[in-house]
């Protein structure tokens, strides 16, 4: 099974990898926003990414290059910052408010876009991408506090959307 992990970072889940900034030899360096992802149409049984998506200019183009390469009956994985978590509207986490020059990521928050499992069954929709599915995750190193943890279970109870700082998405090409 050949499996693509486009924007992997230091990521090991796959068989190939590609990233702007590759980190280990086996990474074939690709910026995904003006390259082509550099394989034949049909060549991956699953194309997956993983914190890329929000920090892209242009999604579409990005996805239809990934649903390129993707087999027939393959499947299309996305994880990306759920726009409806309660954690990323508190300004004082300052993590969607431009919270990133405090970090080790430089002077710029370099994301471009947040998504609802509804935005980005749009973009598999656009694409021709089926039988989606759509779930929440909670990533311990994006929370690593414990009263964010304590805080989604309790928002959970009354809105699963609101309570994780992720979606995962699946998708199947037809």
């Amino acid at each position: 099974m050949k499996i693509l992990n486009v924007g992997c970072g230091k990521q090991t889940y796959g068989t190939h990898f590609i990233d702007l900034y590759p980190q280990r030899s086996e990474v074939v360096k690709c910026d995904v926003e003006s390259e082509k992802i550099p394989f034949p149409d049909g060549t991956f049984d699953e194309v997956c990414s993983d914190n890329m998506l929000e920090h892209l200019k242009d999604v579409n183009k990005v996805l239809a290059e990934m649903y390129r390469v993707l087999k027939k009956g393959g499947k299309l994985v996305i994880i990306t910052d759920n726009a409806s978590f309660w954690g990323w509207h508190v300004p004082s986490a300052k993590i969607h408010y431009g919270g990133y020059e405090e970090r080790s990521y430089g002077t710029e928050d370099r994301h471009y876009s947040l998504f609802t499992s509804w935005h980005l069954q749009n973009h598999f929709r656009s694409l021709g991408i089926g039988n989606t599915s759509t779930e929440y995750l909670m990533i311990k190193e994006k929370n690593p506090y414990l009263y964010v943890r304590a805080i989604s279970k309790l928002v959970r109870l009354f809105s699963k959307r609101m309570a994780y700082p992720q979606i995962k998405i699946i998708g199947i090409k037809a």
